[in-house]
């Protein structure tokens, strides 16, 4: 008993003239502590965007004066997706085709069209990969006849209904196949009275993520 009374008192009589010393050693004893890094969050560039191209053929067009041959028309275009059920899209359509009038005092062998449309969709929900939407666009027609004798150019409104469904083939990429009518308007001096195209569409959307 008078040797731990003793080992005490000596204790704590070199604490008091070492007071320093004892604080280092119970830094040292305690843990460290380390502080949690921040989490970086991966920066997504381009996420909405989209492309697509598309090969339309003409089911049927209809027009008093003008007796078109049913042919086939091209788009490339970009859009993006602003929420999980509305997109739009800008495109550019080509198309050439053989045309007569009924009146023939015009005389006309080809037909070729220009389009640059903005266009707006509302997607209806996926199911089981199948994304069925519907549309409108509105833009510019360049109208351009020729037969090497004949030629006359102009810039015509134009507006287009959409319907039709997507399906996912992977994660960025999407098979559009759908239905469009596109209504090109008359000009005072045109040669025609306007004409409408109805069109069977298929094609490829490829988001970039």
């Amino acid at each position: 008993m008078k040797a731990l009374l003793a080992s005490l008192f000596i204790s704590a009589a070199a604490l008091s003239v070492f007071p320093g010393e004892g604080a280092k050693a119970a830094d040292l004893m305690s843990a460290p502590i380390y502080e949690t890094a921040p989490e970086i969050q991966p920066v997504e560039v381009g996420t909405g965007w989209y492309l697509r191209g598309d090969v339309s053929y003409d089911a049927d067009i209809s027009s008093d004066r003008l007796d078109l041959e049913k042919n086939a028309s091209y788009d490339l275009g970009f859009g993006y997706r602003f929420t999980d059920y509305l997109r739009g899209d800008v495109t550019a359509t080509y198309s050439k085709t053989d045309v007569r009038f009924n009146d023939a005092a015009i005389a006309v062998d080809d037909l070729e069209t220009w389009e640059l449309m903005a266009n707006a969709y509302v997607d209806l929900g996926t199911f089981v990969g199948f994304t069925p939407y519907v549309g409108g666009g509105v833009g510019g027609v360049n109208v351009e006849y020729d037969n090497g004798d004949n030629y006359k150019s102009d810039w015509r409104l134009g507006y287009a209904l959409m319907a039709g469904v997507a399906y996912d083939i992977s994660r960025n990429l999407k098979l559009d196949v759908g239905y469009r009518y596109l209504d090109v308007e008359k000009q005072d001096k045109s040669w025609d009275d306007g004409f409408g195209r109805h069109e069977i569409k298929a094609g490829l959307r490829y988001s970039l993520w």
